[in-house]
């Protein structure tokens, strides 16, 4: 792993280098600000439903004074569950282009969005992420102190661009289908893209061992496609990325 100039670059296990643009206080704080708004609208929702039903009825204003506890629970929860179930994305991230990785290049894991989450009582502080916009800005990682806690980035993720001269391949013509396979995860997608642009360059031998350590990491995403040839499994799911039949 290598940062310069506000690029992280990583090299995979198969020798494949993924470049990610680390991102800034300025878009992380636009994500954060829509979070908030997304999270406070949840929360007021259910505050103001629970105040409509609790009226008259004896046990729900008993618990009353755990309901501003409920109300925090749900609004750390909110930032949890989807950066777990969203592969490190929240509604913020996913409409400024961001995503939340490891220093492998994958989706952060549960423990890793549940340690960073935590640590934001203290990003958060003094107010409006005082001490994180700092630590983003001093860091030359970019990272926050939930970043650095969790082992995690913030990194740019648009969506991907279609190249077709890319995803192009020069073998003849397969019989395997080419079903819908967009649901991938990103770094799948990703390493399918990096081999057939590169595939040309590569030796031989070189060919043969990039295709199956990456075909290693397809088979289980995608059991459907019973191929036994690892170059010809990944050209099948690059087919199908860029919508070829």
């Amino acid at each position: 792993m290598a940062i310069t100039a506000g690029r992280l670059e990583i090299e995979t296990p198969d020798h494949v280098v993924l470049r990610y643009q680390l991102a800034g206080a300025g878009n992380r704080g636009f994500a954060a600000i829509l979070d908030f708004v997304v999270a406070s609208i949840v929360v007021f929702g259910i505050g103001w439903t629970y105040e409509q039903v609790a009226v008259g009825n004896p046990l729900l204003e008993a618990v009353q004074g755990w309901v501003p506890l409920v109300e925090l629970l749900l609004a750390w929860l909110y930032f949890i569950v989807l950066e777990w179930l969203w592969n490190g994305q929240t509604l913020g991230k996913r409409v400024f282009g961001l995503r939340v990785i490891t220093e492998d290049g994958e989706p952060a894991p549960f423990v890793a969005v549940l340690v960073r989450n935590i640590v934001r009582t203290v990003d958060f502080l003094p107010v409006l992420y005082g001490l994180g916009l700092i630590a983003i800005v001093v860091s030359p990682r970019y990272q926050r102190l939930g970043d650095i806690a969790a082992g995690t980035f913030v990194v740019r993720a648009p969506r991907p661009r279609q190249s077709w001269s890319a995803l192009r391949t020069q073998s003849g013509p397969s019989t395997a289908p080419a079903p819908t396979l967009r649901a991938l995860p990103g770094e799948a997608q990703r390493l399918v893209r990096e081999f057939v642009l590169r595939e040309k360059r590569l030796t031989p031998a070189a060919r043969v061992a990039v295709a199956r350590d990456i075909a290693t990491r397809l088979r289980p995403l995608v059991p459907q496609l019973e191929i036994a040839d690892d170059v010809e499994l990944i050209r099948t799911v690059a087919r199908s990325l860029r919508g070829d039949k």
